[in-house]
C-alpha cells in the first residue's frame, strides 16, 4: 500500500523566495509517486552504464585499464569502481530525484576544488557521473571533536552560496526553505506513515501519534520565524553524518561526500544530521560553538543560539520529509528498511518544537 494513499496535494504549492519557481509540495514530500524504477535493475543497465563510463573518460583524455567492480548497490543509487590512466575513477548512478548530485559537485569544485571529489565530465545528470577517487581517513574513524571542524568548512561553504539561490535552484537542488516546508506540514501530517495501519514495523503509539500531530501543528510559526531569520537562504548538503566526509590523506584537507540530498534552505538545517550520533554532549556542544564562531562577520553567537533554537525542531521535521519521500519511492520490500530512520525523527519531532515553544 502507498503510505499516502488518499492525500490530495494539489493544491499544496509554494514558491520559494527569490527564485520564482513553484514547489510541488506533494513532489517535496513524496506523496502520490509511488516505487520508482531503479535504472541500474533493468536488463542491460550494466553494459549501457560501462558506456557511459568509457564516454566519459574519453572526453577526460582518460582510459579504463582494467574491469568495471560493484562498490554499492541499494535503494537510491549504484556505485562502481574502474582503474584508469589516471587514477581510480568511482561512477554513480541515483534515483531521478537524486540526479542533481553530480551538478552540485561540479558547482562546488568549481569554486573549491578540493572541498569535493573532482567530476569528470559533464553529463546529463540522468546518464550518472564519473568522480575521481580521493583517498580519505573517513569522519567515521576519527574523534568526535572532528565534526565541529567539518560543520565549520561546511559553514564556510554556506557562506559563500548565500543569496545565490538561483545558481542552486538551477543545478536541480531540492528546496527546503523554511516556507516550503511550512507548506509541507499538512502532507505529512495527513499522511498515514504513523498511523497503525501503515505497515512499518514499530509504529508510533497513540500516544506518540498524539503528540506528533501536536507539534505539527506548532511548526508552521516556527517555521514562518526561521522564514525570516538570518542569515538567509543557501546551500544544505542535507546528510553530513560521519559517513559523507572525511580527511584527505594527501592534503589533510575536509572533503565532503554525497550531496545527493542538496537543497537550498536555512543553513542551520544541517546541524541535526552532523551531530545526530554523537554520544558526546560535550563534543556537540563544541561543534556547535566552532560551527556558530563561523558565522561571527554576519551574526553573533548569541545570535546562532537563538536562531537555532528555532532551527532545531525545523531540520528534524526536513528530516522527515526526505525519508517520508523515500519511503513513497521505495519498493514494497524496502518500506522496512526506511522505517527506522524515519520513525527516530518523527518521535525526536515533539521534543524539540515543545522546547523551541517554551523558550
Amino acid at each position: 500500500m502507498n503510505a499516502s494513499s488518499g492525500t490530495d496535494t494539489g493544491a499544496d504549492t509554494d514558491t520559494s523566495a527569490g527564485t520564482g519557481t513553484p514547489v510541488d509540495v506533494g513532489a517535496l514530500v513524496g506523496t502520490g509517486t509511488g516505487p520508482v524504477v531503479r535504472p541500474w535493475l533493468l536488463p542491460g543497465w550494466r553494459d549501457r552504464a560501462v558506456s557511459v563510463v568509457d564516454a566519459q573518460l574519453a572526453v577526460a583524455g582518460l582510459r579504463r585499464t582494467g574491469p568495471v567492480e560493484d562498490v554499492k548497490r541499494w535503494s537510491l543509487s549504484v556505485v562502481l569502481r574502474c582503474p584508469t590512466t589516471g587514477g581510480a575513477v568511482f561512477y554513480k548512478q541515483s534515483l531521478p530525484s537524486l540526479a542533481h548530485e553530480g551538478r552540485v559537485l561540479s558547482l562546488l569544485a568549481g569554486r573549491r576544488p578540493r572541498l569535493v571529489p573532482a567530476v569528470v565530465a559533464d553529463a546529463p545528470p540522468e546518464d550518472g557521473w564519473c568522480t575521481r577517487e580521493v583517498r580519505l581517513r573517513p569522519g567515521t574513524e576519527l574523534p568526535h571533536d572532528a565534526r565541529g571542524r567539518a560543520l565549520a568548512v561546511l559553514g564556510d561553504v554556506q557562506r559563500d552560496w548565500l543569496g545565490r539561490t538561483p545558481e542552486l535552484a538551477a543545478a536541480g537542488c531540492w528546496v527546503r526553505t523554511a516556507r516550503a516546508l511550512a507548506d509541507a506540514v499538512p502532507s505529512v501530517a495527513r499522511s498515514g506513515l504513523f498511523e497503525p495501519d501503515s505497515g512499518l514495523p514499530d509504529a508510533l503509539s497513540p500516544q506518540e501519534r498524539f503528540r506528533f500531530a501536536g507539534a505539527c501543528s506548532r511548526l508552521p510559526e516556527l517555521c514562518a520565524a526561521l522564514a525570516a531569520a538570518p542569515p538567509g537562504e543557501t546551500l544544505v548538503h542535507g546528510d553530513l553524518h560521519p559517513g559523507n566526509w572525511g580527511v584527505a590523506r594527501a592534503t589533510g584537507e575536509i572533503v565532503l561526500l554525497d550531496w545527493a540530498e542538496a537543497a537550498v534552505g536555512h543553513p542551520f538545517l544541517d546541524v541535526v544530521a552532523a551531530l545526530r550520533s554523537c554520544p558526546d554532549p560535550g563534543a556537540r556542544g563544541r561543534a556547535l560553538d566552532r560551527y556558530f564562531s563561523g558565522w561571527s562577520p554576519l551574526m553573533s553567537p548569541a545570535r546562532c543560539r537563538a536562531v537555532w533554537r528555532l532551527a532545531e525542531p525545523v531540520a528534524v521535521f526536513n528530516q522527515i520529509v526526505t525519508y517520508a519521500r523515500f519511503l513513497a519511492e521505495a519498493e514494497p520490500e524496502e518500506r522496512a528498511g526506511w522505517a527506522p530512520r524515519l520513525l527516530w525523527w518523527a518521535r525526536r519531532l515533539p521534543r524539540t518544537v515543545e522546547d523551541a515553544v517554551r523558550r
